[in-house]
């Protein structure tokens, strides 16, 4: 069995996309399950309404004024209940929570390999400080011979401050094997470990565009939108972005629609409208039934070019390694844009035959990385030690014998 760590609790279509990706590809060849770890200190980041101990209580008591107004409330709320329902569906079903390293080695006895990520599961700024379970941690406490994987792992940049070093090469420690999402960070991840990262494409990828398009089409029927838009999907205010939006507006007098997690916007367009979105399934369709996709998100940039979208990326300020590495392994750099000028270039046609041909050989390489260090060592135990297959059995002839005992 197979277990993933990764953030399949956070409200965000990246996130939860990605979980489902993975599971659903490893689960083909082995069974798979969503380790529910959810550190506490990461609760209350998705809290219907916030807590914000760093702000002073005036500014507290308006946050929640504003989040207790019906519109924004009822909002948020049905985003909530709509992620949930998503969560439920695809990805977990259990309704405990390990908060801890020592919850994990307790709950994960019949796990023979522990894969972490995808994802920022290693940008302290992310996790408020290295959250132990997603560096399996654990480890130390298990007896019985498994397997430790990191697959598509991010520290969301180039490097971190130096004073997170001697930490993180702790911790990079308890793995067998290290697959990174970004090249820019392999060099700095080698030399706190002194092992030689693999590079892999993030999950998405591992579900073609025939499979994302068959998930909306197998859910609610979503009718496809008559007019045009111009989806946009944002992580941070960016003003020359804001000024590009509004240039491709003007230029092709298409609707801008902000697509959005949560109720509330940034000032885009004069004419934009929000998008309040909860299923990811149906975020993925207005990707990929939109005319133009404007983003500065990792996640947006990836469907883009699944979905064979003209778009426009914005690096982020800070986190801009990811796409910038996306866009460069798929010769798509021009599509990275820095100034509102570069909306003259939108219309310009994209070489898909070459970005597709580049995208499908790193996606065999992913694929290949899988099948040596996941699928191939997913028996590890049931190979080299008879105690699982003995647990096992009294386990399950224990349960045999509760029913007969129930029917008696």
């Amino acid at each position: 069995m197979i277990g993933i760590l990764t953030f399949y609790w956070a409200n965000d279509y990246g996130a939860l996309l990605q979980s489902y990706a993975l599971k659903t590809y490893l689960n083909r060849h082995e069974e798979t399950v969503m380790v529910p770890y959810f550190p506490r200190p990461l609760r209350s980041r998705y809290r219907l309404l916030p807590y914000n101990p760093a702000a002073s209580l005036p500014r507290r008591c308006f946050e929640v004024a504003m989040k207790l107004r019906p519109r924004v409330f009822y909002a948020n709320l049905k985003v909530k209940w709509e992620m949930r329902r998503f969560r439920r569906k695809y990805l977990t079903t259990s309704r405990r929570a390990l908060e801890s390293s020592r919850e994990i080695y307790e709950w994960g006895n019949e796990i023979d390999v522990f894969v972490a990520g995808s994802d920022q599961i290693w940008n302290p700024e992310i996790t408020e400080g290295f959250q132990e379970g997603y560096f399996c941690t654990f480890r130390q406490w298990r007896r019985e011979k498994s397997r430790y994987v990191a697959y598509a792992a991010s520290i969301g940049a180039k490097r971190l401050p130096q004073e997170y070093d001697d930490a993180l090469s702790g911790l990079l420690s308890w793995f067998d094997v290290i697959s990174l999402r970004e090249p820019q960070s392999a060099s700095y991840i080698r030399g706190l470990c002194g092992k030689k990262p693999s590079l892999v494409l993030d999950p998405v990828f591992l579900l073609d565009k025939t499979e994302w398009e068959a998930l909306w089409r197998r859910g609610k029927a979503n009718k496809r939108r008559e007019k045009g838009y111009i989806a946009v999907y944002y992580t941070e205010y960016n003003p020359a972005m804001a000024e590009y939006l509004q240039r491709l507006e003007k230029r092709t007098g298409l609707e801008v629609l902000i697509l959005r997690p949560k109720w509330g916007m940034c000032h885009w367009t004069d004419r934009a409208s929000c998008v309040v979105c909860g299923d990811p399934v149906r975020f993925l369709q207005w990707i990929g039934e939109a005319e133009y996709v404007v983003t500065n998100s990792f996640h947006g940039t990836a469907l883009s070019i699944l979905f064979q979208r003209p778009f426009a990326t914005f690096a982020h300020s800070t986190r801009g390694a990811r796409m910038t590495d996306l866009l460069t392994c798929t010769h798509l750099t021009g599509r990275l844009a820095e100034t509102a000028d570069a909306v003259e270039r939108i219309d310009e046609s994209i070489d898909w035959q070459t970005a597709e041909a580049a995208l499908e050989k790193e996606i065999r390489r992913s694929r290949a990385f899988i099948e040596r260090e996941i699928l191939k060592k997913s028996g590890i135990r049931q190979e080299g030690s008879k105690a699982g297959h003995k647990r096992r059995a009294a386990k399950k002839s224990k349960t045999e014998q509760a029913q007969a005992d129930r029917k008696g």
